[in-house]
């Protein structure tokens, strides 16, 4: 079993305190994809993106890609990430869920085909809506029979 070296572990400041991982990008990821660890490559973890309509890729260690990266390139990927500017419009107010949505990377107010909480809206409207998004720490779709959630 491969051992994850402290210097691959940072602690972030700026959008929150908390650690972040130095990974590798297992495909093209985007500034703030939901990403799903799905490998190493010596002992950095891999991470491509999440996708509520593969069962592959709804249920594991989740986090955000904190910036842009290429197929094999570095990537820091964090636990959570206050997101604002956003189009929060169609949620019922503060609180409501964001999911994991069918277009891989993304999520959004309105549930996939699977139902995975990916964070809560913070605040409320169609152009300054702000989410906080904390996929390692949300709700699993994934029954104790093995069957995805699917409503």
């Amino acid at each position: 079993m491969p051992h994850i070296k402290p210097r691959y572990l940072n602690g972030q400041r700026g959008t929150g305190h908390h650690a972040s991982f130095d990974g590798i990008a297992n495909h093209t990821l985007a500034l703030n994809d939901i990403v799903i660890a799905v490998g190493y490559d010596g002992d950095r973890i891999k991470w491509a993106k999440a996708d509520a309509d593969d069962f592959a890729r709804i249920n594991g260690v989740m986090g955000i890609a904190d910036h842009a990266a290429a197929t094999g390139e570095r990537v820091r990927i964090v636990s959570h990430k206050l997101i604002t500017g956003v189009d929060t419009d169609s949620a019922t107010a503060v609180g409501h869920p964001v999911y994991l949505t069918d277009t891989a990377g993304a999520w959004g107010v309105a549930e996939g085909t699977c139902s995975v909480v990916v964070g809560s809206v913070v605040a409320d409207d169609a152009a300054t809506g702000a989410v906080l998004l904390a996929p390692a720490h949300c709700i699993s779709a994934i029954h104790t029979d093995g069957t995805v959630k699917t409503s």
